[in-house]
């Protein structure tokens, strides 16, 4: 199954025929968008920049720390009252109306009383009260309540103060001279540092307010609350007072007019009442309120089902509708409508084996244009039972809508007269309970002004606070951490904004659109992850007898995994490689198969000597051509010596293509090494001799694997893409730019290079979709017991 859907990507029409592009190989924007990326690849970005998000971290934490520990120490002492609505009534004098509602609420949900209590507790005329009555204004404690701290901190914190300008903080600043008083005896800043001290708040679902004070100094903390609650006290008292004597004169002016009212009101009842003796709500008003329910029910129903029909007519008679699905519920339309669809499927049976013009065929034809003829005779007939019942509901409507007309102008001669007694008797009611009221009000402000309780208890009062309140501590820290985690993924993901490079197969597909031929981990971090075997893998020996020392001990490299890890994830990456490019065209597989990049270092080598290496190993006669003639590396892979002999010797015509022929892995897998460097690599390698070379290499050997230079610094690679029949562009990941590719594969594309697909590299394993990949099947391309034991062959 893996194989079928490697070939399915591969044989797409886009990339197989170079015509399909849009124009000369160039892809529509909207097929080249990158995919959108998924937490997985959010994990991933978070590990790639782990040190960068830690650094961050680590320096926003120290940064809350440090702010913490230079911070001034505050304290808070709080005192509680419990306000009590005031005994008098309250008076909205500017409306000249009564405040009756006792439960009357705000927006907020807290009363207006326990919001106008908490106003009055942070005015600034409490506030002037306060500092006149303590003489706040020469106290060395309210202007310098900071100067007792001791320490190395409370030091820091001097220095800090002698570096701002005096008044800063709001202490008075220096005038050179005597300083200025207000009118009202009182320094503004004084008032500023006294309400910035202040803090009131009503404690929720309940009658009480929290008066706190936050300052440097404990004492001077509770010496203020208890002084603020004093005063609040003192002058809430002297205005209580004042109220009662307002309530009473004008409770004694309302109460005056409201009897004037009340008589005037009784008097018009009395004579509407004396002119119509049966204005009151009689049983036939009743019967016609209760009718006109039922005919507007009855209405209700009538043009719902009009508006359905409606719907239903204006369908089936909309051209290019299809009426008989809308049918197919009727049993004669269904029953219909099987018999047509078995007489096709007869017809289409015996027309294969009786042909159109048999008489049995002949009879079937007559007996379908017959079932089709009844068919559409039923469907008309229902759709003209629905016009029929759409005609009928509306007829229906229209006589409903002209009783519901009559029945309400009977309901309204006959509630005129019942209105207007109404309306005077309520005239009558309000007037009276106007009257009832402002005459208890009036009794219960007598009765309470004599009394003259306070409304105002001190539930708590304020103590002297042992700990402080600011800076707090653990909460600073939360905050400095919630902060270093922005910062740490706000620096991640802008870093990784302006990394420009591919990261995974899937945004290779969905920014080139080319299928993914195969995802080759990264062969450090796979080393890492996997442990290497205990004794060499079959064909090892297999190299030349005089290698060219590589400085690990081997005869080759460690990156031709295919025979140096052949158990490895890497290994087995270059056998989908292989198993994709086999699957790569319909029909025979491509034999001449170009690999090369969009630039340098992007490990094509490395995938050309592994590609050559598993397609040997599956029984095919292959041979690897080095055409990098600029920068061969090849044969460093293979382990093999790039001497004066090789195929730019062949080229230049000072050799034969036998004589540069090496054979590597028994007789299977033969390779070309570049030879020495020519100066005109580009002519060489778009002669006719090498044109030649490779025709005669695709009748000798099954596929022939050509490392060619990078796509986008020389033009060799585009100049074998048209000889070759497929090449395949190696991506690295997390190092090609996307641009880059881009290029790479346009320039292919116009040149009409059969494009196969491409090969990502340098995967880590640890993180992405190949993550579950390496840990689901790791032990099982691992060295198990079976693979340490086996003995070369």
């Amino acid at each position: 199954m893996a194989e079928q859907a490697l070939a399915s990507r591969a044989t797409d029409s886009r990339l197989t025929a170079p015509g399909g592009y849009a124009a000369a190989g160039v892809i529509d924007a909207e097929f080249s968008e990158v995919p959108a990326r998924h937490l997985r690849d959010y994990l991933r970005l978070l590990y790639k920049y782990r040190w960068l998000a830690a650094t961050c971290l680590a320096l926003t934490l120290g940064l809350a720390l440090l702010v913490t520990l230079v911070t001034t120490r505050l304290y808070t002492a709080s005192t509680r009252l419990q306000l009590a609505r005031q005994s008098p009534i309250q008076l909205q004098l500017q409306e000249n109306v009564l405040h009756l509602d006792e439960s009357d609420r705000s927006v907020n949900g807290t009363s207006s009383f326990l919001a106008t209590q908490v106003a009055t507790l942070k005015s600034r005329d409490l506030a002037e009260r306060v500092i006149r009555s303590e003489r706040l204004a020469t106290d060395e404690a309210f202007l310098h309540p900071g100067a007792e701290r001791k320490g190395l901190l409370s030091l820091t914190g001097n220095l800090v103060n002698l570096l701002r300008p005096r008044g800063w903080d709001g202490a008075p600043a220096a005038s050179g001279g005597a300083e200025h008083v207000m009118p009202s005896e009182v320094d503004p800043v004084l008032l500023d540092r006294y309400t910035r001290y202040l803090s009131v708040q009503d404690v929720r679902g309940t009658d009480l307010v929290e008066v706190s004070f936050t300052t440097p100094s404990p004492a001077l903390s509770a010496f203020l609350a208890a002084a603020h609650t004093e005063a609040y006290i003192e002058a809430n008292e002297e205005a209580r007072r004042a109220t009662d004597v307002t309530a009473k004169d004008f409770l004694g002016r309302q109460l005056l007019e409201s009897r004037q009212q009340l008589e005037k009101a009784q008097d018009a009842l009395g004579r509407f009442a004396a002119d119509h003796p049966n204005v009151a709500i009689n049983e036939e008003q009743k019967t016609v309120a209760q009718r006109i329910g039922e005919v507007s029910s009855l209405l209700t129903k009538v043009e719902g089902t009009r508006l359905n029909l409606e719907t239903r007519y204006e369908f089936l008679t909309t051209p290019g509708s299809d009426a008989l699905a809308y049918f197919l519920d009727r049993p004669g339309v269904q029953k219909l409508h099987l018999a047509l669809l078995d007489m096709r499927a007869q017809r289409a049976g015996l027309g294969q084996r009786l042909g159109q013009n048999h008489p049995q065929m002949l009879e079937l034809a007559r007996n379908e244009a017959e079932l089709e003829r009844q068919l559409g005779a039923e469907v008309a007939e229902e759709t003209t039972s629905v016009r029929a019942r759409y005609d009928a509901a509306r007829l229906r409507e229209e006589a409903l809508r002209h009783k519901m007309a009559h029945l309400e102008g009977v309901a309204i001669d006959l509630h005129a007269l019942g209105a207007r007694y109404d309306l005077l008797k309520n005239d009558v009611d309000s007037a009276h309970a106007l009257h009832d009221s402002l005459l208890k009000q009036q009794m219960e402000t007598s009765v309470n002004s004599e009394l003259a309780a306070s409304n105002v208890r001190v539930v708590e009062r304020p103590e002297v606070p042992q700990s402080p309140s600011k800076p707090r501590v653990a909460l600073n820290l939360v905050l400095g951490l919630l902060a270093g985690l922005f910062a740490a993924v706000g620096a991640v993901f802008f870093c990784d904004y302006f990394d420009n490079s591919v990261k995974s197969s899937e945004e290779v597909e969905g920014f080139l659109q080319l299928p993914t031929l195969a995802t080759v981990p990264n062969f450090a971090l796979a080393r890492r992850a996997l442990p290497r075997p205990a004794s060499s893998a079959k064909g090892a020996a297999a190299i030349p007898a005089a290698p060219v020392p590589n400085g690990n001990g081997s005869a080759y490299s460690p990156d031709l995994v295919m025979l140096s890890d052949p158990r490895s994830p890497a290994a087995e990456a270059f056998r989908s490689l292989r198993t994709a490019v086999l699957f790569s065209a319909a029909g025979a597989p491509p034999k001449v198969i170009l690999l090369t990049s969009a630039g340098a270092s992007e490990g094509k080598t490395v995938t050309s000597v592994n590609l050559a290496t598993s397609l040997a190993e599956a029984g095919s006669r292959v041979i690897l051509l080095d055409v990098d003639l600029r920068r061969p590396n090849c044969h460093r892979t293979l382990g093999v010596v790039n001497d004066q002999y090789g195929l730019s010797s062949f080229l230049a015509g000072q050799a034969d293509l036998e004589s540069v022929i090496r054979p590597l892995e028994g007789a299977r897998l033969f390779f070309v090494p570049a030879g020495p460097t020519p100066p005109n690599p580009a002519e060489l390698v778009g002669s006719a001799r090498m044109r030649d070379a490779l025709e005669n290499l695709r009748q000798a050997y099954d596929f022939v694997i050509l490392d060619s230079p990078p796509v986008l610094p020389v033009t060799d690679a585009v100049v074998l893409g048209r000889e070759a029949d497929g090449a395949v562009l190696v991506v690295k990941g997390h190092d090609t730019p996307r641009e880059l590719l881009r290029r790479a594969r346009d320039q292919l594309l116009q040149a009409n290079v059969h494009l196969l697909g491409a090969v990502v590299n340098n995967v880590d394993l640890r993180w992405g979709d190949t993550y579950f990949y390496s840990r689901y099947y790791g032990g099982y391309y691992g060295p198990g017991p079976a693979a340490q034991t086996e003995a070369p062959a």
